[in-house]
């Protein structure tokens, strides 16, 4: 059973999104407040978490870069009255997956929610993803441009890795470092660049799939991955 997260401080919207979800299936845990929320979703993160952008403690915003450096993986839906664009934009920027403006019926809720689980499970369950010329064989930890071997190194395919398993989201150093660590041994932040770097050139693609944000980190911003049979 997929398990949701609802962070929203009206009582009786909270009562009905989790009413609303628990009768479409999913195992729900509820948070009035930011900052219960953020110690809860540390230590027990759910599938899914809905975040309102204005709690009380912590806002929305924080407790969503929070989760996506902990844990990068789980889906995100932000919910909030706020409804200017800009606003849009700032959430999706900080790594969302969805974003739905107030009011909204709670049915298109559970819409939402089960479409992210069903990209975030066909994606777990298969091994080989496509992004226009770029393939990534997740069983075999190797990837393919315009058919040809990209002859990766294990950190370059772990780094698009994690790039691609989120696409348009922006992963911080830190969240590299922490994708960069493994048997190749100890990196260090001034590294992440080189990598990036010697990535894109085998990559060989232009313009980049992969994005440099400034002051934060990196994002994919070539085509969306989806599941292929070869």
């Amino acid at each position: 059973m997929a398990r949701v997260a609802v962070v929203e401080d009206e009582p009786s919207l909270r009562a009905l999104l989790k009413t609303y979800l628990e009768r479409a299936g999913f195992a729900v845990v509820a948070y009035a407040d930011g900052g219960h929320a953020l110690k809860g979703l540390s230590i027990d993160p759910p599938d899914v978490a809905i975040l309102d952008i204005l709690l009380p403690e912590v806002d929305g915003l924080t407790i969503l870069d929070a989760m996506r450096k902990s844990h990068p993986h789980m889906g995100v839906i932000m919910l909030t009255a706020l409804s200017e664009v800009s606003d849009r934009i700032q959430g999706l920027k900080a790594g969302a997956d969805d974003y739905i403006v107030k009011p909204f019926a709670p049915a298109e809720v559970v819409v939402r929610v089960e479409t992210i689980l069903r990209r975030m499970d066909s994606l777990s369950k298969s091994s080989v993803w496509r992004a226009g010329p770029v393939v990534l064989n997740t069983a075999a930890q190797e990837a393919r441009v315009n058919d040809a071997d990209a002859k990766l190194t294990a950190m370059e395919y772990r780094l698009l890795y994690a790039l691609m398993r989120q696409p348009k989201h922006i992963l911080t150093r830190d969240q590299l470092l922490d994708v960069l660590h493994g048997p190749d041994g100890v990196v260090s932040d001034r590294t992440i660049d080189v990598h990036v770097t010697r990535l894109r050139k085998k990559l060989g693609l232009r313009p980049s799939p992969i994005r440099g944000v400034y002051g934060l980190g990196y994002q994919w911003i070539g085509e969306i991955p989806v599941v292929c049979d070869t």
